[in-house]
């Protein structure tokens, strides 16, 4: 007999590691597994992706992604991002998805044409946020966890995943997005719940102290006319001590919900695999 509720297990892939983390129950989930594998760097002519799919494959094959909801958050480093603009003169979803991809093209050229393109949901007259992945790291996933027993059920950039989690605070007010992972932090402005620009930029360990120069760059790009001094942050592998205030921005962390079992100050890099 299937259960009342399946068991919920949540995989992130990055260039360095594997996070798995597992949950059960209905409204009160609890974590039940969690999992870190530490990745080897991808070899010469691979793609930085390679060594999390294979580590996943292993997982698939060994029946540890078996009897569960399955949802797969990519890194920001295997994902990119644009804000496509709202059009009157598309119609069908096949001519919407066209024009994000010439959207991506005018940014990144030709390589584009073979990405698997997904736009965020808007209203009328409104932009939208595409995300594009490598189409060969999409169907690899697909072949890796075809298997019936594994339940696909979702692929989430961990940008919209940052967002989804973030969006009930945000609210309608204008403010700054910037979800950080190590080697990367990802600055998205939205005002009256829009996309308004996104941008994916290098950072080092220390990338706190950058934060205000990148913001008054990405500031100065989006050419926007309101002023917009609030930054949420969202770090789970980064330290949790009270943000100082940088510079007029206004720091507001944003601390991952912990289900129980969870132990904060540990596990919060296990919430991005469990959307929580």
């Amino acid at each position: 007999m299937s259960p009342l509720w399946p068991d919920r297990l949540g995989v992130a892939l990055y260039p360095q590691r594997l996070v798995l983390a597992r949950s059960s129950g209905g409204a009160r989930r609890r974590l039940t597994h969690k999992e870190i594998v530490d990745l080897a760097p991808a070899q010469p002519g691979e793609p930085p992706w390679a060594p999390a799919l294979d580590a996943l494959g292993a997982k698939a094959a060994a029946g540890q992604l078996a009897r569960a909801e399955l949802t797969v958050v990519l890194s920001n480093h295997f994902v990119r991002y644009c804000v496509v603009p709202w059009s009157d003169s598309l119609g069908a979803e096949e001519e919407e998805l066209a024009f994000a991809r010439h959207c991506f093209s005018r940014i990144y050229g030709e390589e584009a044409a073979g990405w698997r393109i997904k736009l965020s949901g808007a209203g009328a007259g409104k932009p939208r946020l595409a995300a594009a992945v490598e189409q060969a790291l999409a169907d690899a996933l697909d072949m890796h966890l075809a298997a019936p027993a594994a339940r696909y059920r979702s692929l989430q950039p961990h940008l919209m995943a940052s967002f989804n989690r973030s969006c009930a605070r945000l609210g309608r007010r204008a403010a700054w997005l910037a979800v950080a992972e190590p080697g990367l932090v990802c600055i998205a402005l939205l005002a009256e719940g829009c996309w308004q620009s996104v941008r994916t930029i290098k950072a080092g360990a220390d990338w706190m102290a950058e934060l205000p120069g990148m913001l008054a760059r990405e500031e100065c790009l989006a050419d926007i006319q309101t002023e917009c001094e609030t930054v949420l942050v969202f770090a789970p592998d980064g330290p949790h001590a009270e943000v100082p205030r940088a510079g007029k921005w206004r720091v507001e962390p944003l601390l991952p919900a912990m289900l129980p079992g969870m132990i904060a100050g540990a596990d919060e890099p296990f919430c991005v695999a469990l959307g929580a």
